[in-house]
């Protein structure tokens, strides 16, 4: 299929809607205790991504990510910001969470009032947040959760940290008209992760690794799994399996400890490696006369990081192992927020030209209702 056609049923889609990155009005200000965002998937995981990768160690630190429904004796203080994110608004574990801290002696005592993160269309969590004068933040009915990094899902934290979301917004936009145009850095890279795709799909490399050489995208590739996974593993209209299997991978550890499989392994399998542009710091280094390494100390943390991509990239392409390598310097608003738009667009184009719907998740629906069954509630 022609890249104008998979464009055109692209944009067609009523659940296309994430191309626009419209800006949402936020909150003026945050409280200063910690973050307590209450979701999970599509409603946890670009809120997450973007809080490690950019902000300081004290906004780290501050970050309380609440997804499982499992226990952790945390305790609300007045100083907190909660959040209750579900593009559903009838999330299983947000209403354990929304539950749990209910019940706490601190529910109500807080500085600032919760913010709700859902789609506005009178559903539980909306109805709550109505009841209750908080913030609400809506999420518009042509996106889906796992496409949900352009709306508040994504601006919030962005916004928390004292980040720019108008670069953010802006570097997405600007994607996505390069990819309608053909043109363009972003525009190019799209287009051809589509066609490396599809066509390793054809030749059978239908798993695929994301491996940035750099620890603070380490979620970025958690946000990258379900956005791949969710949205192309599925039957297609004649009834065929397809997908791909996405891969999570974090360089320097996993050529340590998925390399060996990649490179000696059956070969289908691809990876998209990522290096970033690093923060050059000054730190002295001193081995010792045992270190097996002569002349170490001479080299910077990130002089290494750079050559270990450089030697698992060419061990990757001498096997014979497709191998996609991006450079994103500097690593800011405007490079993430196009990373993150860029992978957006080549998933839903790829659906199409697997001609299956990227924007359904009718197994996943099956899983919750079973779960739900489980635990005796219709």
């Amino acid at each position: 299929m022609e890249s104008r056609d998979l464009w055109q049923r692209m944009v067609g889609h009523p659940m296309s809607g994430w191309r626009s990155a419209e800006d949402v009005a936020l909150p003026p200000s945050q409280a200063p205790g910690r973050l307590l965002w209450c979701g999970i998937g599509g409603s946890m995981l670009p809120a997450e991504a973007l809080i490690q990768a950019f902000p300081g160690a004290s906004q780290r630190l501050r970050w309380q990510p609440l997804a499982s429904p499992e226990g952790n004796g945390l305790r609300l203080e007045p100083e907190d910001q909660l959040v209750f994110a579900s593009k559903s608004g009838r999330t299983l574990e947000l209403w354990t969470w929304i539950g749990r801290l209910r019940a706490q002696t601190g529910w109500g005592h807080w500085q600032q009032p919760p913010v709700a993160i859902t789609q506005d269309d009178q559903n539980p969590l909306a109805q709550l947040a109505r009841a209750e004068g908080w913030t609400l933040l809506p999420i518009p009915e042509t996106v889906g959760g796992r496409f949900s990094a352009f709306t508040a899902i994504g601006t919030l934290p962005l916004h928390w940290a004292g980040l720019e979301t108008a670069r953010f917004l802006s570097a997405a936009r600007e994607v996505v008209a390069q990819t309608e145009q053909q043109s363009g850095p972003w525009g190019t890279r799209v287009w051809e992760m589509v066609a490396t795709l599809n066509e390793g799909f054809l030749r059978g490399t239908d798993q695929w690794v994301l491996m940035p050489y750099a620890t603070r995208l380490e979620t970025v590739g958690a946000w990258w799994v379900q956005l791949v996974a969710e949205s192309l593993g599925k039957q297609a209209a004649d009834g065929s399996r397809r997908g791909f299997t996405p891969i999570r991978a974090i360089g320097p550890q996993d050529q340590h400890a998925q390399l060996q499989r990649w490179l000696d392994g059956p070969r289908n399998v691809g990876v998209v490696m990522v290096t970033v542009g690093h923060d050059h710091v000054a730190e002295p280094s001193d081995p010792p006369s045992q270190c097996p390494f002569p002349g170490l100390g001479r080299w910077g943390g990130e002089d290494i990081v750079r050559a270990e991509a450089e030697g698992t990239r060419e061990a990757l392409e001498k096997a014979g192992i497709p191998v996609v390598h991006w450079h994103l310097d500097p690593l800011d608003e405007a490079s993430l927020g196009a990373f993150l738009m860029t992978w957006q667009l080549v998933v839903g184009l790829c659906g199409m030209a697997l001609e299956v719907d990227p924007f359904d998740q009718p197994a996943v629906e099956s899983g919750k209702r079973r779960t739900l069954l489980k635990l005796g509630i219709s």
